[in-house]
């Protein structure tokens, strides 16, 4: 099972030449590389540096973002994309989310915004009030839509478009209580 009166390797302490020579490398080398120097696991040495952040002999590698950028992420969450802020604030995408998600935002984007939109807000808007207004059907709806704008929608898609989420939606869905 072991040596008696001998402790197993994984519970080795850890001394203060070890606790001093992780704290001089920590700023400069990844986990990994401190790891192959101290000859001990990745997770000993990630839960020693939480141990030694805990008692103030250490900083974090990267600060927190502070108030100003947190309100320009949460401004800019439906015109660009997380990696975009992400690179910008010199953060990862994982941050950019847990940021929105901690707050009760989203970055979703819908209608005009999105990367992949074919159709307007003004065409759905359009669709909806001929829809609800008027009581049109698709098909009435279609060619409506193609003698207005010249634009050729199939009434599949008039059925799409009534259903679609516009961008205004999507900040309503934020402000409306869950």
């Amino acid at each position: 099972m072991g040596i008696p009166g001998q402790a197993p390797r994984h519970v080795k302490q850890w001394t203060k030449q070890e606790d001093a020579l992780l704290i001089s490398m920590y700023p400069k080398h990844s986990i990994r590389e401190m790891t192959s120097r101290l000859n001990r696991s990745f997770h000993a040495t990630g839960q020693r540096l939480i141990t030694l952040r805990k008692r103030g002999l250490i900083g974090r590698k990267r600060q927190r973002l502070d108030e100003k950028a947190i309100a320009e992420i949460i401004s800019n969450r439906h015109r660009k994309s997380k990696r975009d802020m992400a690179r910008e604030m010199k953060c990862s995408k994982c941050t950019i989310q847990k940021i929105l998600r901690d707050r009760g935002y989203s970055a979703m984007k819908c209608g005009g915004i999105h990367h992949a939109a074919k159709y307007d807000d003004h065409i759905v808007h359009l669709v909806t009030e001929l829809r609800d207004g008027h009581g049109m059907p698709f098909r009435e709806i279609s060619r409506h839509i193609h003698k207005i704008t010249g634009i050729q929608v199939a009434y599949s898609t008039v059925w799409w478009l009534y259903n679609r989420r516009t961008a205004a939606d999507a900040v309503l869905y934020e402000l409306l209580p869950n």
